[in-house]
C-alpha cells in the first residue's frame, strides 16, 4: 500500500457523496514501557517513510496492539479544485503501478508476482455526517443484488436442501466445518458413530453400530488443488435408531453447546443456567444437565469477552494508561493473602477490589452539597 492509497482509502471509508480529501493523519504509536505497560505517542503520517514506518511499528508490536488506530482529520474540496484533485490522483497512480509492474516478475499468465502486503487499519472518523443517497439506489432491485453469483455453488457446505442427506462432493471451508457438520447431523438424528481416523487431512467416521444393523460410513479429506475439504466417501443415511431415548446426547458436548448460545451470552452475560438448559432443548431437542450447562456458559463468556486470566493481566495495563492519559486521577488496589491451611503462602496475593476516581470528578466534588 503506497500512501496516496492510503488516503484514497480513507476517503473511501467515509461514505459520504461530499468530495473530500485527507488533510491530516495521526497514528497512535504504542510504545512499549517498564513492566511490559504500553503508552501511546502522536506521530503524524505525512509521507511514504512515516506510512512504512509507522507498518513497522505494527508488526512489531501487534501481539500486544492487534489494530492500527489512525486519528483523520478531512476538508471539504471546492468545485474549482476538483479537476486538480482528480488529476493528482491520477498521475500518481499511474505512477504507482509502473513501479509495481516493473518491479514484479511476471509468473506464465503475465500476473505480477509479488503480493503487497495488507494491514489492517481502524479509522476513527473526526466528523461524522449522514450519506447522501443518490435517486436511482432506490430503485434498485436487492434480491437480483444479493442472488450467489454461482448457482452450483449456492449449497455448498451444507448437506442436501431436500433430505439433510450428505452428498459425496460437498465441499467444506475446513475441518472444523466439516466435523461441526457431521456432529450437528448426528444430534438432529438421535444417532451416534464412532472415528476411526482422525487425522489432519483426513477425518473418518462409523455408525457405533456398524456391521450390526447399520452400514453408515462418512470419509472427507482436505483436497489441496481446491484448499477446500471434500465429502469423498459416503454410504447414504442411518438404517437405525438409538436403543434407548436419552435426555442427553454425547456429540452435544460443551463446546457445540457454546457457540450455539453464543449470540445469547453476547447479549446477555447473566443469562441464568436454567435459560441456558431451555434454549438447549428447543434448539436441539435434548436436555443437558446443569454442570454441562454451566460449563458452557463459562466457555461462551471466555470466547466472547475473554478469560478470568488475561482480564485480570490486562487490568493493571488499563489502569496505568488511565492515569497517563488523566493526570490526577487515583487508583488503589486491594489485595488479600492466600493461605495454604493457616500459612501465607509466600508471594501470592488475591484481588479484593479496586478504587478509581477520575481527576474531574475529583475537581467536581467540592462543589456538591453537602450531606449529613
Amino acid at each position: 500500500m503506497t500512501f496516496i492509497e492510503l488516503q484514497n482509502s480513507l476517503c473511501q471509508s467515509m461514505e459520504n457523496s461530499i468530495l473530500r480529501r485527507v488533510s491530516s493523519i495521526l497514528y497512535r504509536n504504542p510504545v512499549i514501557v517498564f513492566g511490559g505497560l504500553i503508552q501511546f505517542h502522536i506521530m503524524p503520517i505525512t509521507n511514504e517513510e512515516s506510512m512504512q514506518n509507522m507498518f513497522q511499528i505494527h508488526r512489531q508490536t501487534q501481539m500486544r496492539q492487534p489494530q492500527i488506530e489512525l486519528y483523520v482529520e478531512f476538508e471539504d474540496i471546492e468545485a474549482d479544485d476538483r479537476a486538480a484533485v482528480y488529476e493528482e490522483m491520477n498521475s500518481e497512480c499511474e505512477e504507482d503501478f509502473e513501479a509495481t509492474y516493473e518491479a514484479g516478475d511476471e509468473d506464465e499468465d503475465g500476473d505480477v508476482g509479488v503480493e503487497a502486503e495488507v494491514e489492517n487499519v481502524v479509522v476513527h472518523p473526526a466528523v461524522s455526517q449522514p450519506m447522501n443517497v443518490p435517486p436511482f439506489m432506490h430503485n434498485l432491485d436487492l434480491d437480483v443484488m444479493n442472488a450467489p453469483e454461482f448457482l452450483e455453488y449456492a449449497n455448498i457446505g451444507v448437506a442436501d436442501p431436500e433430505d439433510g442427506e450428505f452428498r459425496i462432493g460437498i465441499e467444506y471451508c475446513s475441518r472444523k466445518s466439516v466435523v461441526a457438520a457431521i456432529r450437528s447431523y448426528t444430534i438432529s438424528r438421535g444417532v451416534d458413530y464412532n472415528v476411526y481416523e482422525s487425522e489432519p487431512l483426513t477425518f473418518y467416521a462409523k455408525c457405533k453400530t456398524y456391521g450390526r444393523g447399520c452400514n453408515w460410513l462418512i470419509r472427507a479429506s482436505l483436497i489441496q488443488k481446491k484448499s477446500c475439504w471434500e465429502i469423498r466417501r459416503y454410504n447414504g443415511r442411518h438404517t437405525c435408531t438409538m436403543g434407548t431415548i436419552l435426555q442427553d446426547h454425547s456429540k452435544l458436548d460443551s463446546d457445540t453447546v457454546a457457540e450455539a448460545i453464543r449470540p445469547l451470552v453476547e447479549s446477555d452475560p447473566s443469562i441464568k443456567v436454567k435459560s441456558i438448559i431451555t434454549e438447549v432443548q428447543s434448539r436441539f431437542n435434548y436436555t443437558i444437565s446443569y454442570r454441562k450447562a454451566w460449563l458452557t456458559k463459562q466457555k461462551s463468556i471466555a470466547k466472547v469477552f475473554g478469560g478470568w486470566e488475561d482480564s485480570y493481566q490486562a487490568l493493571a495495563w488499563w489502569l496505568s494508561v488511565m492515569t497517563q492519559k488523566m493526570p490526577g486521577s487515583i487508583v488503589q488496589i486491594e489485595t488479600r493473602p492466600l493461605y495454604n491451611g493457616t500459612e501465607e503462602a509466600d508471594g501470592i496475593r488475591i484481588l479484593h477490589c479496586i478504587f478509581w476516581s477520575f481527576y474531574p470528578c475529583i475537581r467536581a466534588f467540592k462543589h456538591c452539597k453537602s450531606l449529613v
